[in-house]
């Protein structure tokens, strides 16, 4: 398994640029992550904590933009 490093807004930001800058014309960028229940939890403390706002707790998805993309966090409460 590969070890994951950075963090992660930094290479959401990174991925963003990326995303950003490939050859072809849309109308939306957006990325989808599917996360366990404990991930998502810790996804959006970690996002409340970076842009140092209390956010109310989702009960399955949420979003955020970076740059022109659209960036979002779902989970299967079930």
């Amino acid at each position: 398994m590969i070890e994951k490093k950075g963090e992660l807004l930094n290479q959401l930001a990174i991925i963003s640029d990326l995303i950003e800058k490939v050859n072809v014309e849309s109308k939306s960028q957006t990325i989808i992550f599917e996360l366990s229940n404990m991930e998502f939890e810790n996804v959006f403390k970690l996002i409340q904590s970076k842009k140092g706002v209390k956010m109310d707790k989702p009960s399955n998805s949420f979003s955020i933009t970076i740059g022109m993309v659209d960036i979002v966090f779902n989970t299967n409460n079930v």
